[in-house]
C-alpha cells in the first residue's frame, strides 16, 4: 500500500515520457524547455514517435544529437497516445536503474525551467503523484477577445493561466469559477504535466489502456485521470503545486471548437491537430456567442466540483460550504455507491460523476453561485 514506498531516494533520476505524432512544429520547443530545467541534468527524455508522417523522428534525433540532456527516441506503430506513454514508462522502468520519479509530458507544451525542480520538491514532501497547474497558451485568449470576455463573465478565470488573469484586469471575486476551485479540492491530475514516483506507478499497475465499454469500442483516452483515481482508492498521497505552470497549445479547442466545448476538453487524442493558422482563431472568436456556456458550467461542476469528491470523501466534508444543504445528499449517495464496489475500475467513476452530474450538477450550481455571492458579501462589507 501507499506506506510503503516512502522510503524514495530524494536525489533520484527522473524520466519523462512525451508521445509525439506528427509533432514537427512542436516538439523542439517542448524538448528546449525540458533542457533549460535547473535538473536537467537528472534527466531522461523519451520521445516516443508514434507513426508520424512529418519529419518528427528526424528532429528529435537532430535535437538528441546536439544537446547536453539525455532524450531517447523510441519508435511505435500508430496507436493512441495513452499507447506510446505506456510504451515510453514501460522503457524507463525496465532500466537496471529506473528513474526514481517517472512525468509525464507533451510535444505541444512548455515547461518553465523551475518546473522540474517544483515537481522533485513535492515527492520530497512526501508527495506519491503531483498534479501541477497547467494552461492554454494565451494567444488564445489575446486572439480571441470576445471569447475571453464571455468566459470571464459565464464561467470565470479558471482556465487562464495567472499572468493572464492579471493583465486582463479581472476581479475575481465576481467571477463564478476561479483557480481557488483547485486549491480547496485538489487539480484533476493531466497527462500533459504530472509526476509519480516509480513506486507508486509500480503498486499501481502505471499506465493502462482503459475503456468506457464492456465492448472496448470506446478507448479512455484521458491518462492521468484514471490512474490519479487508483492512486486515491488506494490512500496514496496526490499533491497539486500551482507554480510553475506549464503552457499547453490551444490547437484542439480551436480546430473543433464544436466536439471540444461539448465534451471534457482532455477527453481526446492530439494527434490528429498540428499547427493552427490565425484564421481560425478569428473564426472560433466569431463563434463566441454561440456557445452553449451552460453545458460548460456543467462541465466544470462536474470535472472540477464533483469529480474530487469521487474518491476522497474528506473533499466533500472539507468544502460543504460550495454545496450547500446538498453536500449530505450527496455524501450519501457517494458512499451507497461505494459500499457495492470495492476499488471501483476508472471507467465506473466516470459513470458516477455523469450520474451526478445528471441528477445533482444544475442545483449544485445553483448552490455554489450562492457560495460565491456569500464570499463576496463577506469581502465587501467594512471591516
Amino acid at each position: 500500500m501507499a506506506e510503503e514506498v516512502r522510503g524514495r531516494d530524494r536525489r533520484s533520476r527522473i524520466g519523462i515520457v512525451i508521445p509525439a505524432r506528427n509533432e514537427s512544429g512542436f516538439v523542439i520547443r517542448t524538448l528546449q524547455a525540458f533542457a533549460a530545467q535547473e535538473l536537467r541534468g537528472r534527466c531522461e527524455v523519451v520521445v516516443v514517435e508514434n507513426g508520424s508522417d512529418d519529419d518528427t523522428a528526424p528532429q528529435v534525433d537532430e535535437f538528441a544529437a546536439q544537446s547536453a540532456l539525455q532524450v531517447t527516441l523510441l519508435q511505435l506503430e500508430p496507436a493512441s497516445a495513452v499507447a506510446a506513454r505506456i510504451h515510453g514508462m514501460d522503457y524507463l522502468m525496465a532500466q537496471e536503474e529506473p528513474p526514481g520519479i517517472l512525468v509525464s509530458a507533451d510535444a505541444d507544451t512548455i515547461y518553465p525551467a523551475g518546473w522540474l525542480s517544483a515537481m522533485d520538491s513535492a515527492v520530497e514532501a512526501g508527495a506519491d503523484v503531483v498534479a501541477s497547474a497547467g494552461y492554454m497558451d494565451p494567444v488564445l485568449w489575446s486572439w480571441c477577445p470576445t471569447l475571453t470576455s464571455r468566459y470571464v463573465e459565464r464561467i470565470g478565470t479558471i482556465f487562464f493561466d495567472p499572468d493572464t488573469t492579471d493583465a486582463l484586469g479581472v476581479d475575481e471575486s465576481k467571477c463564478l469559477f476561479t483557480t481557488q476551485v483547485y486549491e480547496d479540492l485538489g487539480r484533476p491530475v493531466c497527462a500533459p504535466g504530472f509526476g509519480i514516483t516509480a513506486a507508486a506507478y509500480r503498486q499501481l499497475g502505471g499506465f493502462r489502456r482503459e475503456f468506457y465499454d464492456d465492448e472496448a469500442t470506446r478507448e479512455i483516452l484521458i491518462a492521468g485521470l484514471p490512474l490519479m483515481f487508483r492512486a486515491e482508492l488506494n490512500a496514496f498521497r496526490v499533491d497539486y503545486v500551482r507554480r510553475p505552470w506549464w503552457l499547453t497549445s490551444p490547437r484542439r479547442l480551436v480546430s473543433e471548437p464544436e466536439i471540444q466545448l461539448g465534451r471534457t476538453l482532455q477527453d481526446t487524442d492530439m494527434f490528429p491537430y498540428r499547427e493552427v493558422a490565425p484564421d481560425a482563431y478569428t473564426k472560433f472568436d466569431q463563434a463566441a456567442d454561440s456557445i452553449n456556456y451552460q453545458d460548460l458550467l456543467l462541465n466544470c461542476v462536474r470535472d472540477y466540483l464533483l469529480t474530487p469528491c469521487l474518491t476522497r470523501p474528506q473533499v466533500l466534508r472539507r468544502n460543504a460550504a460550495y454545496f450547500g444543504t446538498l453536500a449530505a445528499e450527496l455524501s450519501q449517495s457517494i458512499n451507497r455507491w461505494h459500499a457495492e464496489r470495492l476499488l471501483p475500475e476508472p471507467r465506473h467513476l466516470f459513470d458516477l460523476a455523469t450520474d451526478l452530474t445528471e441528477e445533482y450538477g444544475t442545483r449544485v450550481l445553483e448552490t455554489f453561485a450562492e457560495f460565491r455571492a456569500r464570499q463576496r458579501e463577506q469581502a465587501d462589507r467594512p471591516e
